[in-house]
């Protein structure tokens, strides 16, 4: 057993290093292009908006702040009041409601998925000639979108997708969640890209030419899928539409009010991530992603067995990794916080404190038995009130 937990360990650290040095190679490939500033006047930026998040009308204004140009399509349910006033009253505000339009829709036929449902109802109406599809509790970073003027003068289909982070969120469950985004999500997105591996989206911010969603009838062929940014990237990648990786930042303000939505929100991206494996699996995915994740957990349910001083040895390898992904991260960030602060503009990236250190810690413990849970537990989420089970990515309600 000794033996075993050494080759693990040591399997482990080389693991962490190379999806540290992939990442970092990959946003400095990105960071290091030459970038110029965008018409904001080819861009629609389009929102299906749900109630339910206090901070739901800040987020819709923080976006239209952070632009001058863009439009702005809302798609909102037609009996969903709760949404409906925050919309209405800045439909109010003459400095942005000339960028609006508003529709308001009916209810989601069963079975199929309520977002892209909302979505597929209104890709004629857009008209500009680049579509923005972002989540209403997310607000984008306008200075890094200037990272498309890379990508507008790539003349193959493509579809580009922005990465999550958080910052400025209140409360304890939700600054856990966001410990989980944070110390996750470039390290991911980025490493996979590095080595040409990305094979989905990140559903709350992507970007592609209004064309390419007609001419695929894109939102028409995935509807019945409750993944939809896998879906997404999984049809488009079949038509050859080539998925591009961006460094483009998105803050996804996720407000999570206690322990129980805390795991149910974690259960429900762990067996996403499941359905993920079993579409796009790959070794590239196995010794990045996948190994990555399980063997401290391996590692942790081994050293309760052998004793306390390999308890010790593990709990310093977590400690290890969070200080060191942070440190890589810090330093991605920095940059992003540095040419806010120099323009003056309300997004701003403040430098991680020792208290979000510390929330990473707890989230790097918790996973491993958030990941037992998950196993031992029925795939079922529940979602707009209704229990779903999780197998191959569809909508299949619970009777």
């Amino acid at each position: 057993m000794t033996i075993l937990f050494i080759i693990l360990l040591v399997l482990t650290i080389i693991l962490l290093i190379l999806k540290l040095i992939f990442t970092f190679a990959y946003f400095y490939k990105i960071n290091s292009l030459k970038k110029t500033e965008i018409d904001e006047n080819k861009y629609t930026i389009v929102q299906p908006i749900l109630s339910g998040d206090p901070r739901l009308e800040d987020d819709l204004i923080a976006n239209l702040k952070n632009t001058t140009d863009i439009k702005f399509i809302w798609l909102v349910d037609k009996n969903d009041k709760i949404a409906i006033q925050p919309v209405e009253k800045i439909l109010k505000n003459k400095n942005y409601s000339n960028r609006i339009e508003v529709y308001y829709l009916d209810d989601v036929p069963k079975g199929v998925n309520p977002k892209i449902f909302k979505l597929e109802q209104v890709v004629d109406k857009i008209k500009t000639e680049y579509t923005i599809i972002l989540d209403d509790d997310s607000v984008i970073d306008r200075k890094r979108l200037d990272e498309l003027s890379i990508y507008e003068k790539d003349k193959t289909e493509w579809i580009a997708t922005g990465i999550p982070f958080n910052y400025n969120i209140r409360g304890f469950y939700s600054k856990l969640i966001s410990a989980f985004i944070n110390s996750n999500s470039i390290f991911s997105y980025f490493s996979l890209s590095f080595l040409k591996e990305n094979k989905t989206i990140n559903g709350m911010f992507y970007i592609l030419r209004t064309d390419i969603l007609k001419k695929y009838s894109a939102f028409e062929n995935i509807k019945y899928w409750l993944c939809d940014d896998l879906a997404l990237a999984t049809y488009l990648l079949s038509k050859d539409v080539k998925i591009i990786q961006s460094t483009i930042f998105c803050n996804v303000r996720n407000t999570v009010p206690s322990f129980k939505r805390y795991i149910l929100l974690m259960k429900r991206w762990l067996l996403f991530s499941n359905v993920y494996m079993k579409n796009a699996f790959s070794i590239k995915f196995l010794f990045i992603i996948l190994l990555p994740a399980l063997l401290p957990t391996v590692l942790l349910f081994l050293s309760f067995y052998l004793g306390i001083n390999y308890l010790v040895i593990v709990l310093n390898l977590f400690i290890g990794k969070v200080a060191l992904f942070y440190i890589i991260r810090l330093f991605i960030y920095q940059g992003v916080r540095e040419e806010k602060t120099a323009e003056k503009s309300d997004f701003i990236v403040f430098s991680p404190q020792t208290k979000e250190l510390l929330y990473e810690l707890l989230s790097e413990f918790l996973l491993p038995f958030m990941l037992i849970f998950t196993l031992l537990t029925p795939p079922v989420i529940i979602w707009r009130n209704k229990k779903i089970r999780v197998k191959d990515g569809k909508i299949h309600y619970e009777i």
